[in-house]
């Protein structure tokens, strides 16, 4: 139960979370630091504050195109835009992953880390270096110590980095989408999958059973009279408007549902994002500064994401346990 309601509470600010997540890691990695004499990565000082605007406006701009495409566009009648997208997010995560890497190899050779009070067990775990390493071992290589227990390793290999790569476009993409259309009960196609419906024409055979010809149906010139006479009658009768009814239909239900819905997830992620970045909130008696609750931020969210892979890992060690005996015991 508990890990049911902390999965659904992490899936509910992963939009908010990746993009702090994508935005700190620029700032970290792409801020010069006098002092550490630490250098902007990768392109130096003066061009890498630059990049890292820019790909934080377009980063910002294609996920607010998501939701244009996705309330109202057929994903087959937008298959350039959504493509295009996955290519700019994909891009971006590529970018984000070398400055990751870079933070890690710079907070692990760093003299802080070999300076760690060990003796003290809280200091020791509340390192932002400490916590980063937890995190990854208990993801990334978690994910490769389950793949070599099931005897199955080869896709971390084959597949793994493509994975990284589409990372953000399954929250950005198809999160959105799967918000975005909670009123769709047709697996998401929109009506896609159905053909339009063409006319027909009747249509009979010769009796050598070779020819088709189509059939036209003669008609008396008394029919063709009283169908032009119940013609002039319809045209002649007043109108009469009809009569509205408010009462919403189920579809409404839905989509007001939906509208509501995707109204709460936009304002509470984007409120997560303003509450953690923004440096005017000592009106609202809010004391501590940006970058304090930065780092209380992710320093929660690393120790969640490391729980939750904990738990499912036992998981996958109960499996393989469970199946390996009823293998053992098992007659055939």
């Amino acid at each position: 139960m508990i890990y049911n309601v902390s999965t659904v509470f992490l899936s509910w600010f992963a939009l908010a979370s990746y993009w702090l997540t994508t935005s700190v890691i620029m700032d970290l990695v792409g801020t010069p630091n006098e002092n550490n004499n630490r250098k902007a990565f990768p392109f130096g000082n003066t061009a890498t504050p630059i990049v890292n605007t820019v790909l934080k406006y377009i980063y910002l701009g294609f996920i607010l195109l998501q939701f244009i495409l996705a309330l109202g566009n057929r994903p087959k009648g937008s298959r350039a835009s959504y493509i295009t997208s996955f290519i700019v997010f994909g891009v971006i995560q590529a970018y984000v992953t070398i400055l990751a890497i870079d933070l890690v190899v710079h907070a692990i050779t760093s003299p802080d880390f070999d300076n760690f009070d060990t003796d003290s067990l809280s200091k020791f775990l509340q390192s932002t270096s400490v916590v980063i390493i937890i995190a990854l071992a208990a993801t990334y290589g978690l994910y490769f110590v389950a793949s070599f227990l099931y005897l199955d390793p080869w896709h971390m290999f084959t597949s793994f980095l493509q994975y990284l790569m589409c990372q953000s476009s399954y929250i950005n993409i198809l999160n959105v989408y799967a918000f975005s259309n909670w009123h769709d009960v047709s697996w998401g196609t929109k009506g896609s999958d159905k053909a339009d419906a063409l006319p027909s024409v009747q249509t009979k055979k010769e009796g050598d059973g070779k020819a088709t010809v189509i059939e036209e149906v003669d008609l008396s010139q008394a029919d063709i009279d009283s169908q032009f006479e119940a013609t002039v009658k319809r045209a002649l009768t007043p109108y009469v408007a009809p009569k509205e009814d408010e009462k919403k239909t189920l579809e409404d239900s839905y989509k007001s549902f939906r509208t509501r819905l995707v109204t709460l997830w936009i304002f509470s992620n984007a409120l997560l994002a303003v509450g953690i970045t923004s440096d005017s909130l000592s009106t609202f008696g809010i004391q501590t500064g940006a970058p304090q609750r930065t780092a209380h931020y992710f320093s929660a969210l690393l120790w969640a994401v490391a729980a939750l892979s904990s738990v499912r890992f036992i998981g996958c060690l109960w499996f393989l346990g469970k199946s390996g005996l009823l293998c053992c015991f098992n007659r055939r």
